[in-house]
């Protein structure tokens, strides 16, 4: 079985020389779109990578369809965070039947990991802050791993990806760079977040909310907390709530009722973005164009 401990021994597979066949354009799935996006643009050029979970649905509560099973039955290489996200994904990686190697990118080796609500994760804590994938270095982290395995997989395109992989690397670094050029100005702004899922892009780029307004966005916030949250707004007025386009509306009414605060959707799993190579950089881009919503018009 498929267990967390082997993924070091079976990721090490990818660099021992031989120990692999050469297959042709291995077929590799994503459990979510923002690990496509990173895949996408490894594999330019050569093949398209898939992805199981729609962005417009959470990866929490997504339930596996008969064609989502057998993508992973056809799959060479399946990319997914952890068991703390994918919660459906758990049983069917451990199975004796999957055939395909399993990179849980959460375990990777160097992987930055955030204790949940931010802050430096423990080395004893389990539970981790599994919106990974808005940290430039560990997007990085991911597409190296990635050209390894796909590179001692199909040997005749091993020099593509090797030279996606720097191009990635590239757009990393320009959109990094850009990025905190264009935030800096909100480094004194508040802001309230609905749900506390965007704290690896605001960690990076020097970024604080306010306040948090629901802490489980799954769940409607109680009594008790609303009316606390009602009063910290009316104190201290957000610039800007920025909420994700798959929040219930009738949550943030709810707990907004009148009180007069700008509210700008954004999109931390790359909704409407196509599966290329400049998708993931467009991810941080338009996140990034939502904050900057927040700032007071001159």
């Amino acid at each position: 079985m498929f267990k967390r401990i082997l993924m070091p021994f079976l990721l090490s597979l990818a660099i021992l020389p031989g120990a692999l066949p050469a297959l042709a354009q291995p077929a590799v799935v994503s459990s979510i779109k923002p690990l496509q996006l990173i895949a996408a643009a490894v594999m330019d050029g050569v093949a398209q990578p898939a992805v199981l979970s729609p962005s417009n649905q959470s990866p929490h509560h997504y339930v596996l369809r008969p064609s989502d099973v057998a993508l992973i039955d056809g799959a060479a290489l399946v990319l997914w965070v952890g068991e703390p996200l994918e919660t459906y994904l758990a049983n069917l990686v451990a199975s004796v039947d999957v055939q395909a190697v399993v990179i849980e990118v959460a375990g990777l080796p160097g992987m930055h990991l955030q204790a949940p609500g931010g802050g430096i994760l423990p080395s004893d804590e389990a539970r981790y802050d599994t919106h990974l994938w808005l940290n430039t270095a560990n997007a990085l982290l991911i597409a190296e791993r990635l050209a390894v395995e796909l590179a001692r997989r199909d040997s005749a395109n091993a020099d593509r990806y090797s030279a996606n992989l720097d191009a990635f690397r590239e757009l990393l670094t320009r959109t990094k760079d850009q990025l905190e050029t264009r935030l800096a100005p909100l480094a004194a702004i508040n802001y309230a977040v609905f749900h506390d899922g965007i704290a690896y892009f605001e960690q990076e780029f020097g970024l604080r909310h306010q306040l948090v307004m629901v802490p489980d966005h799954e769940n409607q916030p109680g009594v008790r907390h609303i009316m606390q949250i009602q009063q910290m707004i009316e104190e201290n007025p957000p610039a800007c709530l920025l909420e994700d386009i798959n929040t219930n509306p009738a949550t943030v009414v709810t707990v907004l009722r009148d009180l007069p605060v700008k509210r700008i959707p954004i999109d931390p799993l790359g909704h409407s973005l196509s599966a290329d190579k400049q998708g993931y950089a467009l991810l941080l881009t338009r996140l990034a164009d939502a904050f900057l919503e927040c700032l007071p018009a001159r």
